[in-house]
């Protein structure tokens, strides 16, 4: 029997299966022969993941293969030790989410995201929600923003519902990982989608403007056989540790469009002189604070391997 993984609770699975949802435990024989021969990840198996199973008399499941991975979306933090944590598998989509206000709205972060979706060739999709709470100037600095990408905004209010059938349409029929801090209103927007869902809502801490987890889990809500939700907890960080800063710029969607005519190739759009990305910067082409935020991604990432050979 075919099926696709819904959560993970240390050893054990829930397969979606035939309409039906299985306990499962992965096959010893298994679980020891992709250990031994991946020492990339943290984990062995995602949300999301197809797999093979065979169903037992008391109705749980044993997994005897996982099939091979379209993508997967994953992060990884600082440290010479740590591995890859994979998210979900199998992502048709990527909606990060944020609000313009409670919690404050952070394009930074939603760059790193995209650097891993780009990577993993995942669509992404940026979902400001909260736009009655915006002015302006708010909406003015994401036009600017992403003026130059292909990457999709929906701007949203659950108040309002303003755009919420228009989120809803972009995730017909795929498979979607929905991610950004607590508090931005990822719970809301799945209700008002989904009435029929009546997940548990959470609030936004007075004191620190940020929100509280709802969701404690990586977990797949099926709303029919071709739309499923998966729903992560919300990050406060996302680290992309294991991109080289030699080929970051490739992952801006961009960058990647105009690098060729930079005259060093790799160019680090940097300290390299007669760069393109950086006559675009001072032409107003490609916005002054996505550049920043670039700069300050490349940094780290060369400073972490500078330390981690060191």
């Amino acid at each position: 029997m075919k099926g696709v993984v819904s959560k993970v609770m240390g050893l054990y699975c829930t397969v979606y299966c035939d309409a039906i949802y299985i306990n499962c435990v992965m096959r010893g024989k298994l679980r020891q022969l992709i250990e031994a021969g991946s020492k990339k990840f943290s984990n062995i198996i995602a949300v999301g993941d197809e797999v093979v199973i065979t169903k037992l008399d008391d109705g749980s499941g044993v997994i005897e293969e996982i099939l091979p991975r379209r993508n997967y979306f994953s992060r990884k933090e600082k440290g010479k030790h740590k591995k890859i944590d994979m998210i979900a598998a199998n992502c048709d989509c990527v909606v990060a989410m944020q609000s313009f206000a409670l919690p404050r709205l952070n394009l930074r972060f939603v760059d790193r995201i995209a650097v891993r979706c780009v990577e993993q060739n995942i669509p992404l999709v940026v979902c400001i929600n909260k736009c009655d709470l915006a002015k302006k100037k708010d909406y003015e600095y994401v036009t600017n923003y992403y003026k130059s990408t292909d990457v999709t905004v929906i701007i949203s209010s659950v108040n309002t519902s303003y755009n919420i059938h228009a989120l809803q349409d972009i995730l017909h029929q795929k498979t979607s990982v929905i991610v950004g801090y607590s508090g931005v209103g990822k719970t809301s927007i799945l209700n008002a989608m989904y009435p029929q869902l009546s997940l548990v809502v959470g609030e936004v801490s007075g004191s620190t403007g940020k929100g509280k987890h709802t969701t404690t889990n990586v977990s797949m809500i099926i709303i029919d056989e071709t739309t499923r939700i998966i729903d992560t907890p919300g990050l406060r960080e996302f680290g992309i540790m294991d991109i080289e800063p030699h080929v970051l710029g490739k992952y801006f969607y961009e960058f990647d469009n105009y690098a060729h005519k930079c005259s060093f190739k790799p160019c680090t759009h940097d300290h390299e002189p007669d760069c393109e990305i950086k006559r675009l910067v001072q032409k107003g082409i490609i916005f002054e604070e996505r550049y920043i935020s670039y700069r300050n991604i490349l940094y780290s990432l060369k400073d972490y391997y500078a330390t981690m050979y060191s």
